[in-house]
């Protein structure tokens, strides 16, 4: 991973490895892009809805970027600075190809291009050049991003993640102090059993003990691809769970202190 272009790449093996996990999360969110470039964007609703869905993700990625656990270590936000990258870069490619195309349409004679005005009335000769321009300077602006996204990657994480849900529910145990108490008691100790559940998105049979702030008991487990808050007060007399809570941090080896943060909060929250 020495040469620059391989760190800009780095978005790519991310998405590549996305395909050979369990959560396949990329490419999830990538398939309605894929359905149009597989078999290349060949008409204009085709080409809007593409450019419409890059703007989309980019100011999605924004937002995203204010919460305070949107990414946990260094070399996550290597990820995006690559994909970043590489999107300006291809924004600023594509608007040389639009500004370009204008003159397709001149061809078609669908559109008439002027001489260029420098002047205030301006034209789509001026518009070719505008949108031409940008697309030069914004492609320029990633000349860095290479070192910026190796320096990211090899930045090193002083944190510990979890490896599995076990050590994620036990942290979070450990987190919440006092609060909580640590149920092991029907924690799967067979391996194999253990890998089967991991693999469909449970978690290993333990679970945590604690009370929100008006004193109602609650629990919190691993369920189907999903950390659950239920609220014991909801079970019934047969057992059966009729509502929960389901934590916006759905990964098995979600960072310990975003769990601990998102059951404070829901339990804090009136019902």
């Amino acid at each position: 991973m020495d040469a620059p272009q391989e760190w800009l790449d780095l978005w790519r093996r991310a998405a590549e490895a996305d395909l050979e996990g369990d959560r396949r999360l990329v490419a999830d969110v990538c398939g309605g892009i894929h359905l149009v470039t597989d078999d290349g964007p060949d008409d204009p609703e085709e080409v809007i809805a593409l450019a419409i869905a890059g703007a989309e993700a980019a100011e999605a990625t924004a937002a995203g970027l204010d919460h305070e656990w949107a990414l946990y270590t260094p070399q996550q936000a290597a990820v995006v600075a690559s994909a970043l990258f590489a999107q300006i870069e291809a924004a600023g490619a594509a608007l040389e190809k639009l500004g370009e195309y204008l003159h397709v349409m001149d061809a078609r004679q669908d559109v008439v291009m002027p001489e260029f005005d420098g002047h205030d009335d301006l034209n789509l000769s001026n518009a070719e050049m505008f949108v031409g321009a940008t697309g030069e300077e914004a492609q320029g602006v990633t000349t860095n991003a290479a070192d910026a996204v190796r320096i990211l990657a090899q930045t090193p994480y002083l944190g510990v993640l979890p490896t599995d849900a076990h050590e994620t529910i036990t942290a979070v145990a450990g987190l919440l102090g006092d609060e909580a108490k640590l149920n092991t008691d029907h924690h799967i100790q067979d391996e194999t059993e253990l890998a089967q559940n991991y693999s469909s998105g449970f978690g290993c049979g333990c679970r945590i003990t604690l009370h929100d702030s008006v004193g109602s008991p609650w629990e919190f487990e691993r369920g189907d691809s999903s950390w659950n808050l239920l609220r014991l007060a909801d079970v019934d007399e047969a057992g059966i769970v009729h509502t929960w809570t389901e934590l916006d941090a759905t990964d098995a080896c979600a960072h310990p202190g975003h769990v601990t943060a998102l059951i404070r909060q829901a339990l804090s929250a009136p019902t």
